[in-house]
C-alpha cells in the first residue's frame, strides 16, 4: 500500500501542500515543507554553503589584486622638518648654525617590464584558484542538497514503519478485546490472554520504538535546515512507488561517464592541478632577470634659503697697495635679505629623474631551485588529488548501483512475502476467532507479517534513495 493512500499521521499535515497555513486562534504559522522547498532553504540558509561562497569571493579578490600587480606602482611623498645646529642646507647646500625649516614633495613611479613572467602566471594562478573555488562551493551544494533528499526520505521511511507499528497495536488490541470477553464467558484459558497481553505490549514498545526514529529523523532534517525544532514541521508526502517493471536503465560505466564531466569536485580539482603547473612556471620564472623603469618628479622648500632684495654703498675699502705706492680699492656693499618665497622655490627647485633598472639573480641561498622542486611536487600532489576524485566517484556509483539492484531485488522479494504472508495471517486470524489456532501460533503469523512489511519498507526506500543518488550523478534533479 503506498503512502499516498494512508492516513497521514503527525508528521504531515497537509498532503503536497506548498504554502504557509495560519491555525485558527493561536496565531503559529505551519508551514507543509516540499523537498524542493527544503533544498531551497538549505542552500539559502546553510552555514557551510556560507563560508564556501565567501571563500569564492576571496578568490575573486585575489584575482583583482594579481592584475592590479601589472600595473605602474605610484607613490606621494611629504615631509616636513626642523634641523637645529650646525648643519647643511638641504636646498641651499650651505652650512648653517640656525635652525632650518624645511619641506619637501615628491611623486614616484616604477614599472616592471619583465620578471620572467612571474607577474603574468601569477593572473593565471590566482583565475584557477578562483574557478576551483567556484567549483568547491558547487561541491558543498551538492552535498547538502543530497544530505536534504536523504533526510527527507529517512522521515517519510520512519513514517511508514512507525504506520505498520501503529497497525500492529491496533490488531493486537482488537484480538485482545475479543479475549477478555471469551475469558470473561469462560470460552478460553487465562493463559492465552496473557499471551496477548505480552505480544500488545511488545508491539507497543515496537511503536514507541518507530515513532522516536520518525521524530529523530524530524529533528534531523530541521537541524540540517537550522529551524527551531520548538516551530511546527509537516512535510509533503508525494506518492512514491516502484513499478512491476522497474529496472536499473543503465550501467556504471555509463553513469561514471556521465558524471566525471560534470561533477564539481573533479573540475575543481582539475583547476587545482592547473594551478600548481602555473605555481610551477612562476618558480622557474625567478630564475629570470628582473627588468623595471622608475621614475621620480620632486621639490622642496627651506627657510634657510634668501635672495637680495636691495644693495647700498657702504664705503670704500683698500685691498692692497701697487709698486708705487698707491692703494686699490674696492667698494663694499650692504645687502638687503629675505627667504626666497615658497612657491618660488618650489619652481626653482624641480628636480626630475627616470631610469632602468636590472636585476640578475646569481645566488640567493638556493631559494630558486627550491621552490621549483616544491611547486613539482606540488603539481604531483595535485595529480593524485584528481585521480582520487575520479576513484571515489567511481566508488560511490559502482557501489550505489549495487545498492539499488539489491534493493530491488529485496523489495519485490518482500512484497511476494507480504502478499503470501498476508493470505497467510488472514487464514491463521479465521482459525484463531474460531479457537483452532493457539495464541502462539497466531503472533508469530502476525510477527512475521510485520517483519516482512518492515523488510519491504526499507528496500523501497533503499531503492528510491540509491537510484536519486544515481540520477544526481547524471545531471538530473533531486525530485520525487
Amino acid at each position: 500500500m503506498s503512502i499516498g493512500s494512508r492516513h497521514i499521521y503527525r508528521v504531515a499535515g497537509c498532503i503536497l501542500g506548498l504554502l504557509v497555513l495560519s491555525t485558527e486562534g493561536s496565531g503559529q504559522e505551519r508551514t507543509t515543507w516540499t523537498l524542493k522547498q527544503c533544498i531551497d532553504y538549505a542552500l539559502e540558509n546553510n552555514i557551510q554553503i556560507k563560508q564556501t561562497r565567501l571563500n569564492v569571493d576571496m578568490a575573486a579578490a585575489n584575482v583583482v589584486q594579481s592584475k592590479a600587480n601589472l600595473l605602474p606602482r605610484v607613490n606621494a611623498f611629504a615631509s616636513h622638518s626642523y634641523n637645529f645646529g650646525r648643519s647643511v642646507d638641504p636646498f641651499s647646500n650651505d652650512f648653517v648654525t640656525q635652525r632650518i625649516q624645511s619641506n619637501s614633495f615628491s611623486i614616484s613611479g616604477n614599472v616592471t617590464l619583465y620578471s620572467g613572467l612571474t607577474n603574468y602566471n601569477t593572473v593565471k594562478q590566482q583565475q584557477e584558484d578562483w574557478q576551483a573555488a567556484k567549483y568547491d562551493s558547487d561541491k558543498a551544494t551538492n552535498d547538502i542538497m543530497l544530505a536534504v533528499a536523504g533526510n527527507y526520505l529517512e522521515i517519510l521511511f520512519n513514517m511508514e514503519l512507525e504506520e505498520v507499528a501503529r497497525n500492529q497495536v491496533s490488531l493486537t488490541g482488537g484480538q485482545l478485546d475479543r479475549m477478555r470477553k471469551l475469558v470473561k464467558a469462560g470460552s478460553i484459558p487465562r493463559g492465552d490472554l496473557l499471551e496477548i497481553e505480552a505480544q500488545l505490549a511488545l508491539d507497543e514498545l515496537q511503536q514507541i520504538e518507530s515513532n522516536n526514529r520518525w521524530e529523530l529523523s524530524i529533528l534531523t532534517l530541521q537541524q540540517l535546515l537550522d529551524l527551531d525544532p520548538a516551530k511546527e514541521f509537516d512535510i509533503a508526502v508525494p506518492e512514491l512507488t516502484i513499478e512491476d517493471d522497474a529496472k536499473m536503465e543503465s550501467t556504471p560505466g555509463l553513469i561514471y561517464d556521465a558524471a566525471i564531466a560534470i561533477m564539481p569536485e573533479v573540475k575543481a580539482a582539475g583547476h587545482r592541478l592547473n594551478s600548481s603547473a602555473t605555481g610551477l612556471a612562476i618558480a622557474k620564472g625567478s630564475l629570470s632577470p628582473t627588468l623595471s623603469l622608475g621614475g621620480s618628479y620632486g621639490t622642496g622648500y627651506s627657510d634657510g634659503r634668501s635672495r637680495i632684495l636691495s644693495t647700498s654703498l657702504t664705503g670704500v675699502d683698500t685691498l692692497a697697495f701697487t709698486t708705487t705706492g698707491e692703494g686699490v680699492l674696492f667698494p663694499s656693499y650692504t645687502n638687503v635679505l629675505e627667504t626666497t618665497p615658497f612657491f618660488d622655490q618650489i619652481k626653482d627647485n624641480v628636480n626630475q629623474n627616470i631610469g632602468f633598472n636590472l636585476s640578475i639573480p646569481i645566488f640567493n641561498g638556493l631559494q630558486s631551485r627550491t621552490s621549483i622542486k616544491l611547486a613539482l611536487i606540488s603539481m604531483k600532489n595535485a595529480e593524485y588529488t584528481m585521480e582520487l576524485e575520479k576513484q571515489r566517484i567511481k566508488e560511490t556509483i559502482e557501489r550505489a548501483y549495487l545498492d539499488a539492484t539489491a534493493a530491488l531485488k529485496k523489495f519485490r522479494s518482500s512484497r511476494r512475502s507480504v502478499a503470501a504472508l498476508q493470505e497467510s495471517f488472514d487464514y491463521a486470524k479465521k482459525k484463531f476467532d474460531v479457537g483452532l489456532l493457539t495464541t502462539v501460533e497466531f503472533n508469530d503469523s502476525k510477527n512475521k507479517l510485520a517483519k516482512a512489511s518492515s523488510d519491504m519498507v526499507q528496500a523501497k526506500y533503499d531503492y528510491i534513495f540509491k537510484t536519486k543518488v544515481l540520477d544526481f550523478y547524471q545531471g538530473n534533479s533531486l525530485a520525487f
